[in-house]
């Protein structure tokens, strides 16, 4: 037995670097996955948009995500001072860039300023993972769209890697701040990253024309199975 379990490990760490390898990486890359759904999804938004934490804005396939949202009136992306791709960075996309730290509170000229917050895999990085979703938050007066990490390998710069929210985690985390989750959607395969990518609004009546609500709590199920009881979702995220 022990050495079948030997086996069997040796022979799942090897196709997973078979598969990391060899598969087309607009597969398996969850930036592709994140992506994709942005642009699924960005023209539905209109108003003023910031990429919250954005670096210089880049979307990782030569391109930049100012230029996803195509119906809106400003854009603007914020970091922060004395990190590595914190202020200063933002020069060759052309956008204005402001200063927002995402653990001290937000200044009452930032609030509800946005109708657009963008968050991209950020809040794993921050250790006050509550108040920084509360600020993103804050900063909204109409959606606030996150994506994060749920699965994923320790990644660290000068900045720490401290939080894998799960996915009904990003839906309270919404819920407890004013805003109805809208989408909840993962890349949920076997062979790279797992990301979620979130959209919550203060209003959820004024979306419903536009697209429909899709709540897929689902994470990790291709590499572990599924254990989740649905019946007990809607009555977890309405409990106080």
């Amino acid at each position: 037995m022990k050495n079948m379990q030997k086996i069997l490990i040796f022979l799942h760490k090897i196709i997973r670097a078979l598969g990391n390898r060899l598969l087309d990486k607009r597969i398996i890359n969850p930036r592709i996955f994140s992506n994709e759904m942005l642009r699924k999804y960005a023209d539905f938004f209109d108003g003023s948009v910031i990429n919250v934490s954005g670096w210089d804005d880049r979307d990782c396939e030569n391109g930049f995500y100012k230029d996803y949202f195509k119906n809106i009136s400003s854009y603007c992306v914020s970091n922060v001072s004395d990190e590595d791709k914190g202020l200063g960075t933002v020069a060759e996309s052309g956008v204005k860039e402001i200063e927002i730290d995402l653990i001290k509170p937000i200044s009452e000229e930032y609030k509800n300023k946005f109708d657009v917050v963008f968050n991209h895999t950020t809040l794993e990085h921050v250790i006050d993972v509550q108040t920084a979703f509360k600020n993103l938050c804050e900063l909204s007066r109409d959606a606030v769209i996150i994506v994060v990490p749920v699965i994923q390998q320790l990644h660290i710069r000068s900045f720490g890697d401290y939080w894998r929210i799960t996915t009904l985690g990003i839906a309270k985390l919404f819920m407890q701040n004013g805003f109805t989750p809208l989408v909840i959607k993962t890349n949920d395969q076997s062979f790279a990253p797992i990301y979620c990518f979130a959209i919550g609004v203060r209003n959820p009546e004024k979306y419903k024309d536009k697209f429909e609500k899709e709540l897929d709590f689902e994470m990790g199920a291709a590499l572990y199975g599924s254990s989740m009881k649905r019946v007990y979702i809607e009555k977890i995220l309405n409990k106080e």
